[in-house]
């Protein structure tokens, strides 16, 4: 046995470390796979060193890693195990005759770089040697028949116990405050869990304090970079030097996707890779069989239907972009792809997939927030037409923060007229109002010449109570129905906050209205408007003092809006549910949903209670509840729902 005593503590993964030894027990060759630094190598060592019963005769460590002329293998082995070739025998049948059947464990390590000769010896090795076993580490499979894969994932949960651990070896005296604790999770979580750049960012303690460490993580690989020691393999110096590994087993393709790749912010699927990368020199046909290429690498992480690279993968990707001097270009291509994906979602909200669209925006986010800010330096007008194409984000899914910023910018940097300048102020003032900021609103509004100006002008005299203008100026607006469908939402959206006006104002034309809408969105597959539209008949219901038909509509709504993550719509709908469970008898369930209520408004940083509808409303149900229950056992009640989340009170509304 040649396996190296450890100079340090085998931190966490103790239960990873029986996973392999139980895998060894059973089969004859596991190969651990997953990014370098990873810990790959510790934790083969680990393993093999306790599976010493399923291999009496010896457990032997092949180092790979400064092994570069493949022709070389089979001797080094052979040499390691006290045996000698001859030049008229092929070394791995002189390795298998060393072998025999001796019960005997052969560790690996490293072959991503020879995984051919490996493969091809591994394979000779197994068929000869009926008592072998092999413990390989690879950046990739070595893809031979009865070959098990095992995924090495970066540390979780027992990351920062391993940053304590290193330093104290630096610093015996190193105390782990609560604050200190914090930004040991911040450090190892910035890399990526990577327990090579934990031990080396643990090292830099000698010369900086934890909070300096955290500061400087922006420029990491200088950060860690450290005095070569000849006691560590050469892979070992720095993180990018062990990045850089990987990168020069690529080919000149690989290497040009990955530079590529590194443009996105977050993880990404198949077909937006292929329409970001791909020029004259990477064809489209090209893109997925390198990804794949880059998957069993370990360079590029699968994820199901989607694919990321680690975030220091992607810094080394980055900076070879750079040298490459692509750049600006493949920031240009990114934005431009996310752009054209954003008029595809618009486009395909208002249908079927609207939910599905929905989800993919969202999953999309973080390279939607790159390209724009890419955008608004390098193409304005581009980031103007992103920004408010992206409204059913910003409003429908409750990002209005958000939107409002990136709209803001946009308008800022396009003050001139044109007709994206134009959906992009009412597409701002519709954020505005899911602020309940209608005075913003019509300010943004004023002069501006378009049927979803007039119907936002609706929805803020709505929220100010006024729903005799705001129904006039629905109609307004869909006398311009060309205009509602050509862009935005739709004119059923427009519809169904046109029937919530009449219903408000005991207006006949309201349940037609409603039902009307609700009709057409369940022909078309459109959920949201069908949401607003199922409200809108619970008010009118709850106005007629039909109390289990209004919370049958309602739950309707809530149902379809909490596939959305819609908080505003949240709390306008449990409020609502708030009054009819009072209005049913049922105290402490109201008391709960008011308290729900309560904490979303606060959390969501809104005022709703500020006006005059819902304020006189939640006034109302607030006296007849505590009137039910008692003023303990509604405070009680209210405690309890205010603790709840969005989604455990959206179940609360939708279950009572």
């Amino acid at each position: 046995m040649n396996l190296p005593a450890e100079v340090s503590a085998f931190v966490g993964r103790a239960g990873m470390s029986d996973d392999v030894v139980a895998l060894l027990d059973g089969r004859r060759l596991v190969t651990l796979t997953g990014p370098g630094g990873v810990g790959k190598t510790r934790l083969a060592l680990r393993a093999a060193g306790r599976a010493g019963r399923l291999c009496p005769d010896g457990t032997w460590l092949v180092e790979l890693s400064q092994l570069q002329d493949p022709e070389l293998l089979g001797l080094t082995i052979t040499e390691l195990l006290g045996a000698r070739g001859t030049p008229t025998r092929p070394q791995n049948e002189v390795l298998a005759d060393r072998i025999g059947e001796r019960r005997v464990l052969l560790v690996l390590d490293t072959c991503e770089h020879l995984l051919d000769v490996c493969a091809e010896l591994v394979t000779t090795l197994l068929s000869r040697c009926p008592g072998l076993r092999i413990l390989a580490t690879s950046r990739e499979p070595l893809d031979v028949m009865g070959e098990h894969v095992h995924l090495v994932p970066p540390m979780g949960l027992d990351a920062p116990l391993l940053f304590v651990d290193r330093a104290r070896a630096v610093l015996p005296e190193f105390e782990v405050t609560d604050e200190r604790l914090e930004l040991v999770a911040e450090i190892c979580e910035r890399l990526d869990g990577l327990p090579l750049a934990i031990e080396l960012a643990a090292a830099r303690l000698r010369h900086l304090s934890p909070a300096d460490l955290a500061r400087r993580l922006d420029d990491r690989f200088r950060v860690l970079a450290r005095r070569r020691s000849p006691a560590l393999p050469h892979r070992h110096h720095a993180l990018w030097t062990t990045i850089g590994w990987s990168h020069e087993l690529c080919t000149p393709e690989e290497r040009l996707l990955w530079a590529r790749l590194s443009v996105f912010a977050g993880s990404f699927e198949r077909g937006l890779a292929e329409e970001v990368c791909h020029d004259e020199r990477l064809g489209a046909g090209r893109i997925f069989p390198l990804l794949c290429r880059l998957v069993d690498k370990s360079i590029v992480v699968r994820e199901g239907r989607r694919y990321r690279l680690l975030d220091s993968v992607r810094e080394y990707g980055a900076e070879w972009l750079r040298e490459l001097g692509e750049q600006d270009q493949a920031r240009d291509r990114h934005a431009r792809v996310l752009l054209e994906l954003t008029r595809r979602a618009e486009a395909g909200w208002r249908g079927p997939e609207q939910l599905t669209w929905t989800e993919r925006l969202c999953s999309e986010l973080p390279d939607l927030r790159l390209a724009l800010d890419h955008s608004l330096r390098a193409d304005p007008p581009l980031a103007l037409e992103l920004a408010s194409g992206l409204w059913a984000l910003w409003s429908a899914c409750g990002l209005h923060r958000e939107g409002s910023y990136y709209l803001g910018r946009a308008l800022a940097a396009n003050p001139w007229p044109s007709p994206a300048r134009t959906k992009a102020l009412w597409v701002a003032a519709w954020v505005d109002i899911e602020h309940f900021d209608a005075a913003a609103a019509l300010a943004r509004l004023d002069g501006v010449d378009h049927a979803y100006a007039d119907h936002m002008i609706g929805v803020a005299h709505f929220v100010n109570g006024d729903d005799e203008r705001a129904a006039r100026s629905f109609d307004l607006a869909l006398t311009r129905r060309d205009q509602l469908d050509a862009a935005g939402p739709g004119h059923t959206l427009t519809t169904a906050q046109l029937g919530i006006c009449l219903a408000r104002l005991g207006n006949a034309r309201a349940e037609q209205v409603l039902r009307e809408c609700v009709r057409r969105c369940a022909a078309s597959g459109e959920r949201w408007s069908r949401s607003i539209a199922h409200y809108g008949l619970a008010l009118l219901l709850h106005e007629r003092g039909d109390v289990s038909g209004a919370a049958r509509e309602n739950r309707e709504s809530l149902r379809i809006k909490k596939d959305f993550g819609d908080v505003p719509g949240a709390v306008l709908g449990i409020e609502l549910q708030a009054w009819l469970v009072a209005a049913r008898g049922e105290g402490s369930r109201a008391a709960e949903l008011l308290g729900a209520v309560d904490s979303l408004w606060r959390t969501a940083g809104l005022q709703a209670l500020s006006l005059p509808y819902w304020a006189e409303g939640h006034m109302r149900c607030e006296a007849e509840t505590r009137e039910l229950v008692g003023s303990s056992a509604f405070e009680a009640a209210f405690t309890h729902g205010a603790a709840l989340d969005v989604l455990s009170a959206y179940e609360l509304a939708i279950n009572t």
